[in-house]
């Protein structure tokens, strides 16, 4: 049987190959963010279930990391979502063909509007790598999963990304809206990919924390690739769009190396684990930064020594203002810095849409 997690239907649409490749494991698949990503999901879960988003700041999540007042103002767009009527938390949206094929699946958050026949598919992002509701197979597998068990029979379908910490033109925020036709021809897409799977491998960015990246020959090829764009001459009297051109290949280029030299990282590190020799390279302990321990508290440093060791911080203007100091201060007393220009790669179709309306 064919088994998968929704989250992993975006890399099995691209890709029906994966699959097919086995995957080897990484040396250490939890990172930085992902750890953070958890923590927040776990705040606003014991928010769901009563909790005041306050009273866990500096509160250890279930993974070990501490709850931020950062954290907290970040998901507070989130918060105030899955706190609305009928909302459910950590949705099960597991569905399977048989023998054939299951997905595995948890929704972050599902909403139903009965009124206006509407089913709502949310997901927070916490992470820093854009994630869009568009053709997102995993809110699409969601959705499949819920609309059969609601109550009601929509005829509309939201599909929304709360993304609160990279920069995005369209805001934390972002919706994509369906028909009900529309969701049933994604359907059948998905029934016959999945019914149907081919042996092909494709790189693209799909390839992003694949475990079978080290060893996919597409994702190899992608590699050389990118290596031969990087190392193009740097031509400052190009065309336009040939700048364009330029721009969107080398960002891909970056992305396509970035991810093949942490696969082959992985692997080496798994390989050396497991006794084996690699010419040049060796495993080394990584130490982080000294830390205080988990019990040690500015009052306890104070009591021991006389000195005092609390810093004192002031609270964002966000949270002034929830604290009841008057906006027009705030404003008075605030500002956003200039931090220059960025350059942002724009979808033109979005722009107008957003700009004159959809047609």
């Amino acid at each position: 049987m064919l088994s998968l997690t929704a989250t992993e239907l975006p890399r099995f649409m691209a890709c029906n190959g994966f699959t097919r490749l086995g995957g080897v494991e990484p040396f250490n698949p939890s990172t930085e963010i992902t750890d953070e990503g958890n923590a927040a999901h776990w705040l606003c879960q014991q928010v769901y279930q009563g909790a005041n988003p306050e009273n866990l700041i500096g509160q250890k999540a279930y993974n070990g990391l501490f709850i931020t007042e950062e954290m907290v103002e970040n998901c507070r767009d989130y918060i105030k979502f899955i706190k609305m009527p009928n909302c459910q938390v950590e949705k099960d949206t597991s569905h399977r063909n048989g023998d054939l094929w299951e997905i595995r699946g948890r929704a972050d958050c599902v909403m139903t509007v009965p009124d206006e026949k509407i089913l709502i598919v949310a997901d927070l992002k916490y992470g820093w790598r854009i994630v869009e509701p568009e053709m997102n197979w995993t809110l699409i597998s969601h959705a499949i999963a819920c609309r059969h068990y609601c109550g009601f029979t929509p005829t509309k379908f939201v599909f929304r990304i709360y993304q609160p910490r990279p920069f995005h033109p369209q805001g934390q925020m972002r919706d994509w809206v369906i028909s009900v036709v529309e969701l049933d021809e994604l359907e059948k897409q998905l029934v016959n990919a999945l019914n149907n799977p081919s042996a092909t491998v494709c790189s693209g960015s799909q390839c992003y924390k694949c475990k079978s990246l080290s060893q996919c020959p597409a994702a190899q090829i992608a590699a050389m690739n990118a290596v031969d764009v990087a190392n193009m001459a740097f031509d400052s009297e190009m065309t336009d769009d040939k700048l364009a051109w330029m721009l969107d290949n080398l960002k891909r280029a970056q992305e396509v190396i970035k991810q093949s030299y942490e696969a082959y990282q992985d692997l080496a590190l798994h390989r050396l684990k497991a006794g084996r020799k690699i010419n040049s390279y060796n495993v080394q302990q990584a130490l982080g930064n000294t830390t205080w321990n988990d019990d040690v508290t500015p009052e306890l440093l104070e009591m021991l020594t006389g000195v005092d060791c609390s810093v004192k911080k002031l609270i964002t203007p966000a949270q002034a203002k929830k604290a009841g100091v008057p906006e027009d201060l705030v404003t008075q007393f605030t500002h956003r810095p200039d931090n220059g220009f960025k350059l942002v790669k724009i979808d033109e179709n979005k722009l107008g849409n957003k700009l004159f309306g959809e047609k």
